[in-house]
């Protein structure tokens, strides 16, 4: 089994054990679209909280989360990237509804494949939901991803749609997701480039803001990526490996 079916097999065993029935929340953030590509964006950087992944662990507890979220949240990135899913990546639900009360715009991440994980983002009080263009070219979910950008839309929520190749990117713009972020990892295979913003940007007209994802370390990178086109960076793991998270950030939003 490859490694994003394997993802896509364990978001459909928490949807059917009810993992995604959660309680409205009060909180609700902010819009990524009120700040993302204009003149009054704060930053560059999206910072992720994220205590594993398929292909590492942080090294931090999932306990840790408050005060990882106060440090990082002082440090006013341009928003946060919040991980729901809880046995391969270590979120939580209740993380994204403590995230949703600092103020800033929050995305949910997830490896969305059915609506009640977007009425669970919103319940929880994300103002946005990353929804992968890559499930629906592999075939590994039905239908377009239209439809789970409109069940978005139905609950106001931003949708930045991944895409990682000129296929899916030429997919993803005849959709009406807010934002494209452009994966430089391959979740198939789990390979990294940092080339694929770039050429990705250099080959199409960008009609609407773009996110670069994946392989940013330090702020040369974010640069970089700025230069090529995009108009935030989201980075998880650099942060979340460093002994001082919230250091590392500053050192992303500022050099």
């Amino acid at each position: 089994m490859d490694g994003l079916r394997r993802l896509v097999e364990n978001a459909h065993a928490l949807v059917r054990e009810g993992y995604y029935d959660a309680p409205e929340s009060a909180a609700r953030s902010p819009s990524f679209l009120d700040v993302l590509g204009t003149a009054d964006q704060p930053s560059d950087v999206i910072a992720e909280i994220k205590f594993a992944s398929p292909t590492a662990r942080s090294g931090k507890s999932p306990a840790a989360f408050t005060e990882l979220l106060n440090r990082i949240a002082e440090a006013r990135p341009l928003g946060l990237s919040v991980l729901a899913e809880p046995r391969i990546f270590g979120g939580s639900l209740a993380f994204v509804r403590e995230a949703a009360a600092k103020g800033l715009p929050v995305l949910m991440k997830d490896v969305v494949i059915d609506p009640v994980q977007i009425k669970a983002a919103a319940a929880s009080g994300a103002s946005g939901v990353l929804v992968i263009e890559t499930l629906f070219a592999r075939g590994l979910v039905p239908g377009p991803s239209q439809a789970l950008v409109d069940a978005a839309h139905e609950r106001d929520l931003d949708v930045v749609l991944e895409v990682h190749s000129l296929a899916e990117w030429d997919a993803a713009v005849r959709t009406d997701a807010d934002i494209l972020g452009i994966n430089n990892r391959d979740l198939a295979s789990m390979a990294l480039d940092p080339s694929t913003t770039p050429s990705l940007l250099s080959s199409r007209p960008k009609d609407r803001p773009v996110i670069a994802m994946s392989g940013i370390d330090g702020r040369s990178q974010v640069d970089a990526m700025l230069r090529a086109g995009a108009d935030a960076v989201l980075v998880g793991s650099s942060i979340m490996a460093h002994t001082d998270p919230a250091r590392k950030l500053e050192e992303l939003l500022h050099g």
